[in-house]
């Protein structure tokens, strides 16, 4: 019963028959926004490419997602960046934080979970024209190179 009305909470609604329907709104409201407040904080790449528009497009793209259970500012930051990414081009500092966050997690039942193994990745900076790839050995740093710039004039 507490798990069903955090999470009505968490998402907005519906919430439980006989409930004070305005105060569990406006606690909705406060917990929404304390949740895109830490989003923006663990991305400020993310806060800086949509400005204002940042919660409008968290509630587009969030909207029914319940908390992650592990870090959820990272999975929700992830979530929104991932969806700008196939929208479309995107700025080349956000491109970078996602290769971050993929080498050191991958998605698991539904959420973002610690990389326990090794992860190599590349990805293709647009505005700079370079392609960075690196790899993440557990318990050491993150190993990178960075080649460019490639191709255009």
């Amino acid at each position: 019963m507490e798990a069903e009305f955090l999470r009505s909470l968490a998402s907005g609604g519906p919430f439980a028959a006989g409930s004070d329907r305005r105060g569990m709104q406006a606690t909705a409201q406060l917990l929404w926004a304390k949740r895109v407040r830490t989003m923006a904080r663990a991305w400020p790449e993310l806060a800086a490419v949509l400005g204002t528009g940042l919660v409008e497009r968290a509630a587009e793209v969030l909207a029914g997602t319940p908390l992650s259970s592990g870090d959820h500012a990272v999975q929700d930051g992830f979530i929104v960046a991932s969806q700008l990414e196939a929208a479309g081009p995107i700025p080349d500092g956000l491109r970078l934080k996602l290769l971050a966050v993929r080498l050191h997690h991958r998605w698991h039942r539904g959420d973002l979970a610690r990389r326990s193994s090794p992860a190599l990745g590349c990805t293709y900076l647009r505005q700079s024209r370079r392609v960075v790839c690196a790899l993440r050995l557990p318990g050491r740093r993150v190993l990178h190179i960075s080649l460019g710039p490639l191709g255009g004039r």
